[in-house]
């Protein structure tokens, strides 16, 4: 799923550059290096309120966060194919999006003989939501600027029917 929201994303980037050398520990759903601390804040309380909201009106479906970080890749950065396994729902939102700072490509089909994937050229505001497993990838950032996103994880909500099961 992909959109756009109008949250006001005045300084934000400022915010998210201040945390840029606050590392996170590694686990299986980041993908090391690149991962900065993303610092709880009330811009970025709105964009994960609009996240679970799309996700609501077009699945039924409520989320629950599991884990925030931010992405800040400077010139020449870029990310290997991963997924975010375990976790049921990811998400990129774009804070700021630099000319020829890189997409996000998704490897629905990551077969050597017969490769697919589905590119996206980000701008600021923009959000994808998708599945956990999906292996995604993100392109070098030629820029002489930092593209900045935020990556969410989410478990999808049970109702208290599916509990009994």
């Amino acid at each position: 799923m992909r959109g756009t929201t109008d949250v006001d994303l005045t300084g934000l980037a400022e915010v998210l550059l201040e945390h840029k050398n606050n590392r996170l520990d590694p686990e299986p759903s980041h993908t090391h290096y690149e991962d900065s601390f993303c610092p709880d804040h009330p811009i970025v309380d709105k964009i994960v309120y609009e996240l679970m909201s799309a996700f609501r009106a077009a699945s039924g479906l409520d989320l629950m966060l599991h884990s925030k970080w931010a992405h800040i890749h400077e010139k020449n950065m870029s990310t290997n194919i991963h997924d975010h396994y375990p976790c049921d729902v990811s998400s990129a939102f774009y804070v700021s999006v630099p000319e020829g700072s890189g997409n996000i490509c998704f490897h629905p089909s990551h077969n050597k003989y017969h490769p697919t994937r589905e590119v996206f050229q980000p701008h600021e505001g923009m959000f994808l939501i998708f599945p956990g497993t999906l292996e995604h990838s993100v392109t070098r950032n030629h820029s002489e600027q930092p593209r900045i996103s935020l990556a969410f994880n989410f478990t999808i909500v049970k109702d208290e029917d599916d509990k009994r099961d």
